[in-house]
């Protein structure tokens, strides 16, 4: 598969983890000189190599059943995609963003949010964003009405109707048994491309305290395929509020059973992106 950004060391960590993931089972560092050469048509720094090397140490250490393991000199997968999915499926977000006929699949990974917020918080959880599923209605009034319903929260006024999702991908909530209010929520906003960081800021909660009169103000966060480096995590998190990245993804899946049918479906859409990117 192409290295679509050769000079950046997460982006070609990146790529490494794909290529691991789906298409050989160990990757040496005169193998990723030699596809580095081939894509920059010059010489790669050794240093550049070891820094790749150093990254994807870290992130063997910070999955909690590392997905890689790396050696002095070659790194080896340690895991099959065909039992946690939706590993494949950050990487090929993160790798290529919202390129080819990847975009068309951002609904997949909310639906993966969904069962990431469903797991970590054992919360109720509901895909809000645009386009919606074929048994939900289309306006968002409907949609914000009927959200306010089942949360036991009190609805004020529609959004406009053409705001679609207005920011909102998914929600997730956990109530008590009395049916009241002033419970916890969790709103996420999910991003595949490689602007996501656009898109930390732009959840639209002070709206959404208009449509809704809230018993306990949501928490804010942002879903992205991709690793969040350190230097940026602060920003992010002050920004964006929770914050779920690859490495949290996977870890969050690699504990016990998960959506069968959402598993089945992304296994499927990972067999045809390999398909289609090896061509």
């Amino acid at each position: 598969m192409e290295i679509p950004n050769p000079d950046v060391v997460e982006d070609v960590a990146d790529w490494v983890e794909l290529e691991l993931a789906c298409t050989t089972t160990h990757f040496s560092k005169t193998g990723l000189s030699r596809f580095l050469e081939g894509a920059k048509g010059e010489e790669v720094d050794e240093g550049f190599i070891n820094s790749v090397w150093m990254e994807l140490k870290k992130r063997q250490d910070e999955y909690r059943i590392a997905p890689f393991l790396v050696g002095p000199h070659i790194v080896i997968r340690s895991i099959d995609w065909h039992d946690i999915p939706g590993y494949l499926l950050c990487l090929f977000f993160s790798v290529y963003g919202g390129s080819e006929n990847l975009s068309k699949s951002a609904k997949l990974f909310e639906r993966l949010t969904s069962e990431i917020i469903k797991k970590y918080f054992d919360f109720v959880v509901k895909v809000f964003g645009w386009p919606v599923e074929a048994d939900e209605p289309k306006d968002i009034a409907t949609r914000a009405r009927n959200l306010a319903e089942i949360m036991n929260e009190h609805f004020i006024e529609p959004p406009d109707p053409d705001k679609k999702d207005d920011t909102l991908d998914v929600v997730g909530w956990k109530s008590f048994h009395d049916r009241r209010n002033s419970h916890l929520v969790v709103f996420m906003q999910c991003a595949i491309g490689k602007d996501w960081e656009s898109k930390t800021r732009s959840l639209r909660r002070e709206a959404w305290k208009q449509y809704i009169h809230w018993g306990c103000e949501p928490v804010p966060g942002i879903a992205v395929p991709c690793i969040v480096p350190q230097k940026k995590w602060k920003d992010v998190a002050r920004d964006a509020g929770l914050v779920l990245d690859r490495i949290r993804i996977y870890n969050i899946l690699s504990q016990g059973k998960n959506d069968i049918e959402l598993d089945k479906e992304m296994r499927a859409w990972c067999a045809f992106q390999i398909a289609a990117f090896s061509y």
